[in-house]
Order: C-alpha cells, then sequence, then structure tokens
C-alpha cells in the first residue's frame, strides 16, 4: 500500500462524483486506477437488500447493506498489492491536464493513485482508513432533486422514492459522515472541471510530500 496513494470522492446522488473522479483519472499521466462503487451493488433478487421506507414497492439501495463491501475491499486490497506499473495508461489527448508542467511532476513520482468514488464510502469504517484524500460533495434538496428528474436507473424510481428514502437516507448519511475527520466537503454546484483540478493539486502535494 506504500506505493499507493487513494482517493475517495464520495457525497449526495447526482453531485458529479463520478464525472470528476473520471476527469482526475484521465488527468494523472502517472499510473492511476479508477474503482466506483456502483459496480458493486448487489442484484435487485439479493436477500441482502431490505425494502425501502414509506410503503414503496422497491428495495432500499441508498443504504450500506444494498453494496458488496466485501468484494469491492477485496478488489481494492488486490490493486494495492500489485505493482503500480501495471496500471500506467497513457492520458487522454483532450485530458485537462493542465499542460506539460504537470506531466513533467508527476512523471517522477513512484507511486500510483488509486480513486475510488462511491456515495457511500465513508459509511464503511475500513474503506474510510483506506483513503488518504476524501472529498465529499454537497447539493441543497432542490438541486439533487433537479438532476435526479434527469437521471435514469434501472430498476427505476418509484413515485415518491427521492422524497421518502433517497433524500432522508443521504441526510442520515451527511450527518455521520460530518463526525468523521480529514473530510473536505464540496459544493457540487462548483463546475467539475474546477473541483477536479482542486483536487489534483492535493494529490499532486501530496505525492511531492
Amino acid at each position: 500500500m506504500a506505493q499507493w496513494v487513494v482517493v475517495g470522492v464520495s457525497g449526495v446522488t447526482c453531485s458529479g462524483k463520478t464525472t470528476i473522479a473520471q476527469l482526475l483519472h484521465h488527468k494523472l499521466p502517472g499510473p492511476s486506477k479508477l474503482l466506483t462503487q456502483d459496480f458493486y451493488f448487489y442484484p435487485e433478487d439479493s436477500s441482502h437488500h431490505v425494502p425501502a421506507p414509506a410503503g414503496l414497492n422497491h428495495h432500499n439501495w441508498e443504504v450500506t447493506t444494498s453494496v458488496d463491501i466485501e468484494k469491492m475491499l477485496k478488489d481494492i486490497r488486490a490493486i494495492l498489492g500489485s505493482p503500480p506499473s501495471r496500471f500506467k495508461d497513457p492520458p487522454l489527448e483532450d485530458s485537462s491536464s493542465g499542460g506539460d508542467e504537470d506531466t513533467t511532476r508527476l512523471s517522477t513520482f513512484t507511486k500510483a493513485v488509486l480513486l475510488i468514488d462511491g456515495f457511500l464510502l465513508f459509511g464503511y469504517h475500513e474503506l474510510y482508513e483506506m483513503c488518504d484524500l476524501r472529498y465529499f460533495i454537497t447539493l441543497s434538496r432542490s438541486e439533487c432533486w433537479q438532476r435526479r428528474q434527469h437521471r435514469h436507473y434501472e430498476p427505476p424510481d418509484p413515485p415518491g422514492y427521492f422524497h421518502h428514502c433517497v433524500w432522508p437516507e443521504y441526510e442520515k448519511h451527511l450527518q455521520y459522515v460530518s463526525t468523521l475527520h480529514g473530510i473536505r466537503f464540496l459544493d457540487g454546484t462548483t463546475p467539475q472541471g474546477d473541483t477536479c483540478n482542486f483536487i489534483f493539486d492535493d494529490v499532486v502535494n501530496l505525492l511531492e510530500n
């Protein structure tokens, strides 16, 4: 794990977590790997799911039990135990990397960067502890609701799911995350490129020190 820097990007649904993590992944010219929590949801027919509140005929996908965290942690440990050179991909030509200066600086580092994004990352103590840098992106209820209406999920959100499940579960999670140390809270209405650059600078500073 000493060969890796682990960056966790979490926050409310529709806050741009995945897009920001992808931008960071493409911006880093050195070895990096991106892991997304959404790939670890249990299948719809899994017995791990609990019902959504308010009598909704739907699973509650907003809680930690909806994610196969053991499989996710196993994959993370495998990455951290691998030589960083396995994950050295060239940056995209249209990457907003900031130019040759960034490339020169990062190409001299021996550590790789593991980027993890997900809305419940810091709800798992072991995953929280693994992260060297932690970010949590927030939105107001009205902004989140507006964005959520333009997203398509499988299975689809039933009527009332956001108001009775998504937002109340987020508020519970935010209250818990607010008690943790070492998390930077960021505004989800900030342009995603600016947020990416902000986190990128933190990553570079950590790699240099």
